[in-house]
C-alpha cells in the first residue's frame, strides 16, 4: 500500500519526464533546466517537498559532488555494456613504449591531476527512479602498480608484456564504480618502459584521447599549466536535454523515416559461416595502411570536388561493400564527432554518435559521381544531427524502417583530428590501440591521419568472417581507391 508521500514522489517522477525538467545537484544545491511553464506552482510545491529525496537520489546519498541525468549516448552505451554477452568489448585500452628518466611517481600523480580535471574519468552511472543519473565522485588518487620485467628473459619479457595488455584489454569495468581509468606500469628495461592505460567508452571517444594525452604531457611537467575550465560533460548532457525533446525526436523521426525508406534491410557480405541466432562478441582485427602519397591524393580529389576526405573513403567504401553484397544501395553508419559547440571542443567524454549514410554502391557517373552523392548525404545528415541517431531506432522500426537487427552494421570513422600523442619531458613515446577481443558489429573500418598517410584498423566478427577473406577485402579497397584516384576529378 502506497503512502501519500509515495504517491506524491511518483507524481514527481511523472510530471518531471512529461514536461521535460532536468534536474541537476552541485554539492548539495538542486537546481533545474525546464521549459518555460514546465515549473508551475504544483511542481514547484512537488520538488519543495521531495528536495531532501530528490538529494539523495541523484547524489547517491551525498558522495557524488554533481549529478545529472546521462546523455543520450551515456544512456546507449550503458544498455549497450548490460546486454553484451562480453562488456570488455567498450574497453579502449592505449599502449604507451616510453623510453628514458621516467618518474613513476610523478606520472601517477599526474595520471590523478588528470582524472581531477576531467570529470567523465571519475563518473559512475547508476539507475533510479529519474533515470539513469551520471553521478561526478570525488577525486581519488589512481592506483599505478609498476611491474619490473628486468630480470626476465627477452621471450618471457616480451610474452609478459603481451599478456598484460592482454588483461587489461579483457578486463570489463563496473559502470557504477568510478574511476572509469585504469592505469598499469611496465619497466622491461633501465631506460625502457609500458604504460598501459585503459578508458571505458562511456568516459571517452576518439576526440577525447587527443585531449587527455596532451593534457597528461602537461601534467606530467612539474610546471605545466592548463586552461581552468576544459568543459564537463554534466553541462553538455543538460544542454543536449534542452533541445533533444520530445518534439525534437519527432521531428528527426519523420526526417529520417523518408530518408530511409525502402532501404535494404541489411549488408548482406558473404559468410564463411552462417550468421548465429545471437552474436557472441567474439572479434578480430586487421591492420591496413592507405601511404602517404595515396592519403595526399583522397585529399586532392575532395578538394577539387569541394568536399572532405570522408566522402572520398565514404564512396570508396560503398563500392565495396557492393561489390561484396551485390546490392544497388548499402547504408553505412559515419560517425560523428558532435563536437559543433566551441564549449565541446575541450569536453572528454562519450559524444560522438553515428550518422546512417545511404548511398548507391554504383553510380552511372563512375566515381566522382559517387563521392558528390556521399558528400550531400553526409552534409544532409549532419544538418539533421542534433537528436543522435541511435535514439530514432525504435520510433523508426515502429514507422516501418527496416533497419538491421544488428544496426548499427557496418561503420567507418574517419577521424578528422591527428593520432593521440604523449609529451614527456625527457622521453620519447609511441602509442599504439590494443585491439580488444570482441567486435561491436559486422564491419568497422577506423582511419586515422598520421604523417605517413592513414592508419587504418578493421574490427569484424569472427563469427561471421575469416582473417584471409577481410584482409582481401581491404586490399581491394586500397587498390580500387587508388586507381579511381588516378582518374580525373571531373
Amino acid at each position: 500500500m502506497t503512502t501519500p508521500i509515495d504517491d506524491g514522489w511518483h507524481r514527481l517522477v511523472r510530471l518531471l519526464d512529461e514536461r521535460e525538467i532536468v534536474l541537476r545537484t552541485t554539492g548539495d544545491r538542486l537546481g533545474y533546466l525546464a521549459p518555460p511553464g514546465a515549473l508551475d506552482e504544483e511542481a514547484t510545491g512537488l520538488v519543495r517537498a521531495h528536495r531532501e529525496r530528490l538529494l539523495t537520489t541523484l547524489t547517491g546519498a551525498g558522495t557524488a559532488l554533481a549529478a545529472v541525468p546521462a546523455g543520450v549516448a551515456q544512456r546507449r552505451m550503458h544498455r549497450a555494456h548490460d546486454r553484451a554477452a562480453d562488456p570488455a568489448v567498450w574497453n579502449i585500452t592505449q599502449r604507451i613504449a616510453l623510453r628514458g628518466p621516467l618518474e613513476p611517481e610523478r606520472l601517477a600523480a599526474a595520471l590523478t591531476a588528470l582524472t581531477g580535471r576531467h570529470e567523465s574519468l571519475r563518473t559512475s552511472y547508476r539507475d533510479t527512479d529519474l533515470g539513469l543519473l551520471q553521478q561526478v565522485l570525488p577525486n581519488a588518487p589512481v592506483r599505478l602498480p609498476v611491474a619490473d620485467l628486468r630480470t626476465l628473459t627477452p621471450g618471457a619479457r616480451d610474452a609478459a608484456l603481451a599478456e598484460a595488455a592482454r588483461a587489461e584489454s579483457d578486463r570489463p569495468f563496473d559502470l557504477a564504480t568510478a574511476p572509469l581509468l585504469r592505469a598499469r606500469l611496465l619497466r622491461p628495461a633501465d631506460d625502457a618502459w609500458v604504460l598501459l592505460l585503459t578508458f571505458h567508452h562511456i568516459a571517452v571517444d576518439g576526440w577525447s584521447l587527443a585531449t587527455l594525452l596532451a593534457d597528461l604531457g602537461t601534467l606530467y611537467r612539474p610546471d605545466g599549466r592548463l586552461p581552468e575550465d576544459p568543459g564537463r560533460m554534466t553541462d553538455h548532457a543538460c544542454w543536449e536535454r534542452t533541445v533533444v525533446t520530445r518534439a525534437a525526436v519527432a521531428e528527426a523521426a519523420d526526417h529520417w523515416a523518408k530518408t530511409l525508406d525502402g532501404v535494404a534491410s541489411a549488408v548482406d557480405l558473404p559468410t564463411a559461416r552462417p550468421r548465429p541466432a545471437q552474436r557472441s562478441g567474439r572479434g578480430a582485427t586487421a591492420a591496413f595502411r592507405l601511404p602517404s602519397a595515396l592519403a595526399e591524393a583522397v585529399g586532392r580529389y575532395a578538394a577539387a570536388r569541394s568536399t572532405t576526405a570522408s566522402a572520398v573513403l565514404l564512396a570508396a567504401y560503398a563500392r565495396l561493400l557492393g561489390e561484396l553484397s551485390g546490392a544497388a544501395e548499402t547504408l553505412v553508419v559515419l560517425s560523428h564527432a558532435n563536437r559543433t559547440r566551441p564549449a565541446d571542443e575541450g569536453v572528454v567524454g562519450l559524444l560522438t554518435f553515428g550518422l546512417p549514410i545511404r548511398l548507391p554502391t554504383r553510380s552511372p557517373g563512375g566515381f566522382g559521381a559517387s563521392v558528390d552523392t556521399a558528400a550531400t548525404a553526409i552534409a544532409t545528415a549532419l544538418d539533421h544531427a542534433t537528436v543522435p541517431f541511435g535514439l530514432l531506432v525504435e520510433p523508426l522500426r515502429e514507422r516501418g524502417v527496416r533497419l538491421p537487427d544488428a544496426y548499427p552494421q557496418v561503420l567507418l570513422t574517419v577521424q578528422s583530428t591527428p593520432p593521440a600523442v604523449l609529451d614527456l619531458p625527457g622521453l620519447t613515446a609511441e602509442v599504439e590501440d590494443v585491439p580488444g577481443p570482441s567486435a561491436r558489429s559486422d564491419l568497422l573500418l577506423l582511419l586515422t591521419p598520421d604523417a605517413d598517410g592513414y592508419e587504418g584498423l578493421a574490427e569484424y566478427d569472427a563469427d561471421l568472417f575469416d582473417p584471409d577473406t577481410v584482409r582481401s577485402w581491404l586490399d581491394t579497397l586500397v587498390n580500387d581507391l587508388a586507381r579511381h584516384l588516378t582518374d580525373r576529378p571531373g
